[in-house]
């Protein structure tokens, strides 16, 4: 079976960043992102206020296909990654963008190794609005830019109401099962060799 690595940070924490490079330095590895195929973005903020409530059990946060898409991986055979269309072909070793660790039953017995980026959530969320922000065509007009601002504010609202609460239990259960924690102040280049080491310590040769 491929070893599957885990890679989890709050959003904005530099999960994508991370994998993207590792999968890049190892040369043989393949990518796979719980995003693509998660459905609670979608879900009202009502529902996940009664989530939170219900006492907000990630395995209840719906990504179907998922487990059984990370399996056919792990046994070597190719996928459809439901965000892209595109195929993903097994490689040597596979890279899980997974920010609910092994704390989301349906895939945590196929995680061989979990990195923990741990990144303030200050300095997360202002990473998070800064690459919003690059999103904003250069030479917007009012009307764009105003609606950029009013959609800017309503996110910073839902943080405050709902995302920043569940990072808040993500920080509390996710890195406790962690391999390796690695500071996320630190930058990019520092974090990958960082997680190199440990990736051929953990699977030599």
């Amino acid at each position: 079976m491929i070893p599957v690595i885990a890679v989890a940070a709050p959003v904005g924490g530099g999960k994508t960043s991370l994998v993207t490079a590792i999968a890049s330095a190892l040369g043989d590895a393949a990518i796979i992102s719980y995003d693509n195929y998660e459905r609670s973005t979608i879900k009202s903020p009502d529902e996940m206020r009664r989530w939170m409530l219900n006492g907000a059990l990630f395995d209840d946060l719906p990504a179907p296909g998922l487990a059984d898409d990370l399996v056919r991986m792990k046994r070597g055979e190719a996928i459809i990654d439901p965000g892209t269309g595109t195929s993903i072909q097994a490689k040597k070793l596979i890279i899980f963008e997974m920010p609910l660790g092994r704390e989301y039953t349906a895939t945590s017995r196929f995680i061989d190794y979990l990195v923990w980026i741990d990144t303030p959530l200050d300095m997360a969320l202002a990473r998070k609005i800064k690459e919003f922000i690059a999103h904003l065509p250069p030479g917007s007009g009012e009307r764009e830019t105003r609606a950029f601002l009013s959609w800017l504010g309503s996110y910073i609202d839902s943080y405050m109401d709902i995302v920043g609460k569940m990072l808040d239990l993500q920080r509390e259960r996710v890195p406790v099962h962690a391999d390796l924690i690695l500071d996320g102040r630190n930058g990019i280049e520092a974090l990958v060799l960082q997680a190199l080491e440990g990736i051929h310590n953990r699977f030599p040769g």
